[in-house]
């Protein structure tokens, strides 16, 4: 009974945003809510576990979306991505085996990364094209929201597989002595910071890349005077503490942790640290992003604890908030 009332709430709760967002016109307001939309939509699906029927049910709910005065496109676009994404939730939802990891649980973390993405692009699009690095308000929106998004979907694999407590009793364990492991992360950090500084470098001398970076701190001295501290406070918070943990647990405990035994270490740092840099979506930067992570992959596998990476992570983080605050002054 109480399944059939969170199917409900959360189909109502869908039909609620879709028919908002269709009727919006403010950027920031359209992003909110097809943020808010897609969560609806992933948590029903999850719950149902069955994928024609969650896509069924999503396309009776989105109908605002159908029925109102936006471009054809964006009729077809928004909620067949929103049916898709449904359905995959569904799918996984419907496969995934309580207690145990498999390494399609990490790359199922990746692929609605780039759902949800995919959605808020899509999302914008209603009404008039706005790209976020054209506006910046929109751009610390999109940064501040993206870091609770992962913890959403790290929380769902988790929570789905029962492992929330296990796992992080297992990764972030404090054992005696283990200031070192502050320390090794330390170090990685500024190691990344220092290696992707030099292929970036290479990137231009010699490939004649054009690097493209969509850090909202590049863009620090255009924030509003009286509001710049507090927004500048939150960007710091998601950028180098929620985002580095949520990022951690995925790309690192689930991806690489699920892989390496099944893959070998070899091929699991390859990969996994291929899809970290692919889900960053900016391709002048794959290589080096790609490169830390795999870096990351391997701090992960000597210690097996994820304190270390994910210390290198945010310092890694830090440091290019740092450069690109210190570049305005």
């Amino acid at each position: 009974m109480k399944k059939w009332a969170a199917r409900l709430t959360l189909w109502i709760a869908s039909a609620i945003l879709a028919d908002l967002l269709a009727h919006s016109t403010g950027p920031g307001v359209i992003m909110a809510l097809a943020l808010g939309l897609s969560i609806a939509v992933g948590a029903f699906a999850l719950i149902l576990g069955r994928p024609l029927w969650a896509a069924v049910s999503i396309l009776f709910a989105v109908s605002g979306l159908w029925l109102s005065p936006i471009r054809l496109l964006d009729r077809w676009l928004l909620p067949l991505a929103e049916v898709v994404m449904g359905m995959m939730v569904a799918w996984w939802s419907r496969h995934a085996k309580s207690g145990r990891i498999a390494p399609r649980d990490g790359f199922f973390g990746f692929v609605m990364l780039i759902m949800v993405s995919i959605i808020l692009s899509v999302s914008l699009m209603i009404g008039h094209l706005v790209t976020l690095s054209s506006n910046l308000h929109l751009l610390l929106a999109a940064y501040l929201l993206t870091p609770p998004t992962e913890l959403l979907i790290v929380l769902m694999i988790l929570g789905r597989h029962q492992m929330i407590g296990p796992f992080l009793r297992r990764n972030y364990v404090w054992r005696r002595g283990g200031w070192w492991l502050v320390g090794v992360g330390l170090a990685t950090g500024f190691a990344m910071s220092f290696i992707t500084a030099f292929l970036v470098n290479m990137e231009r001398g010699i490939a004649h890349i054009t690097i493209h970076s969509n850090n909202p701190f590049v863009y620090a001295h255009g924030l509003i005077p009286r509001h710049a501290e507090f927004v500048v406070f939150l960007m710091i918070l998601a950028i180098v503490v929620m985002a580095p943990l949520a990022e951690e647990i995925l790309f690192r405990g689930i991806l690489f942790g699920s892989l390496w035994p099944i893959w070998g270490l070899s091929w699991a740092v390859i990969v996994a640290g291929t899809i970290f840099g692919l889900a960053h979506m900016n391709l002048t930067l794959l290589i080096p992003l790609a490169c830390a992570g795999m870096l990351l992959n391997l701090i992960y596998y000597k210690t097996r604890s994820l304190i270390p990476s994910t210390i290198a992570h945010a310092t890694f983080n830090l440091l290019s908030v740092v450069l690109a605050l210190s570049a305005f002054r």
